[in-house]
């Protein structure tokens, strides 16, 4: 049997002690209790050091929700909904929101400084008390506490096929409670199988190529709540002298306005270990606004094409001529006889090809793409 206790759990608080001011020196009733477990729980399994005072809002049918104050003075907003089996005394907590387990300051800045919100918060909570993830509550845990962070990176085969030499590999975090997922897709090279001077070098510069944060910052799985990320490559180019990919991300965040999706690359010279840009291959004279008003460009996608295709691609790649940038590494990636650019149409990517033949780029062909892809 289920039941809501949040009325009977406030009314024995208030009637118990006399007033709103009162509830916060007695000991919580055991939903408040369980509460406050099931925040040291996640404390814990996320490693979040340093102790918190925790305001409890008047309750609302199986919805509660919490303000967190840190030791520095930021408030973390905490909301969840449960259920209570009377038979079993045993509560199951859903519908999580828990920035403070993320505790994230970069992109999204989830804590709130000291102010009216705040305050009212406070002033208008039936119960506060302290915590932290070391201390004893001296309370039997009743509920089944949710899986943290879950980290999987090995070789796989689930994907496409991989060039001679590489192999695959997937790196899977899934945090469950945090409701965050991240599944990249990346190749490697198998040391045992080259003859280039530095494939160590050459792996960890394909990883930095795909294990990138947002807004300038590192990537850093466990500062993320409530999304997806998703990246993976198609290897365009490997031979003996270049490796070349083009790489696709997708992402979903409750805190953004929609899906993200785009394309970015990598070319790796892997005698010397180092990316090309753009210019390495076009040379010192040449920009790319000639290079795109040659008319070889053709785009895998045209978003806006209506009734005239080739009208609505000519468009499209005039826009790409401010955004593609020829110092860039990202913004280009080689195939066995073609020179891709990727761009974007606002927030749609899409990638174009066009022969080298075509480019006028024979000779640096010539001297640079020996072997088959």
């Amino acid at each position: 049997m289920r039941r809501r206790i949040w009325p009977l759990a406030l009314a024995l608080l208030l009637s118990a002690c006399g007033g709103e001011e009162a509830v916060r020196e007695q000991s919580p009733p055991p939903v408040f209790q369980q509460e406050l477990l099931f925040l040291q729980q996640g404390l814990r399994q996320h490693g979040i050091e340093g102790g918190f005072t925790v305001y409890f809002a008047p309750p609302e049918e199986n919805r509660q929700e919490l303000l967190l104050e840190d030791r520095e003075g930021r408030f973390w907003q905490e909301r969840f909904t449960f259920e209570w089996d009377e038979e079993r005394d045993w509560y199951a907590f859903s519908g999580l929101f828990e920035p403070v387990l993320a505790q994230d300051q970069g992109l999204w800045s989830w804590a709130k400084e000291a102010g009216e919100e705040t305050a009212a918060f406070q002033a208008a909570a039936v119960y506060q008390a302290e915590l932290s993830a070391d201390m004893d509550l001296e309370t039997p845990l009743r509920f089944d506490v949710p899986p943290g962070p879950v980290v999987y990176d090995r070789q796989w085969g689930g994907g496409q096929e991989a060039p001679a030499r590489m192999i695959f590999r997937l790196y899977l975090y899934q945090d469950l409670r945090l409701s965050f997922t991240a599944e990249i897709e990346y190749p490697q090279y198998v040391e045992s199988l080259v003859d280039f001077p530095d494939p160590e070098a050459v792996n960890e510069r394909i990883r930095e190529a795909f294990f990138y944060g947002y807004g300038g910052n590192s990537f850093r799985p466990e500062g993320e709540t409530r999304g997806e990320i998703v990246r993976h490559s198609a290897v365009t180019r490997a031979d003996g002298r270049l490796l070349s990919l083009r790489i696709w991300e997708s992402n979903c965040f409750m805190a953004a306005p929609h899906p993200n999706n785009w394309y970015s690359c990598l070319t790796l010279d892997l005698e010397t270990g180092e990316a090309l840009t753009l210019r390495d291959i076009l040379g010192p004279e040449r920009t790319v606004e000639e290079l795109l008003d040659s008319g070889a460009f053709r785009c895998n996608q045209v978003w806006e094409k209506g009734p005239d295709r080739e009208g609505a691609e000519r468009l499209q790649i005039e826009e790409a001529k401010s955004l593609i940038h020829p110092d860039s590494t990202e913004n280009f990636y080689l195939t066995g006889d073609s020179l891709g650019l990727v761009s974007t149409l606002g927030r749609y990517p899409f990638y174009m090809e066009a022969p080298l033949s075509a480019l006028g780029l024979e000779d640096w062909a010539s001297r640079n793409l020996s072997g088959s892809a």
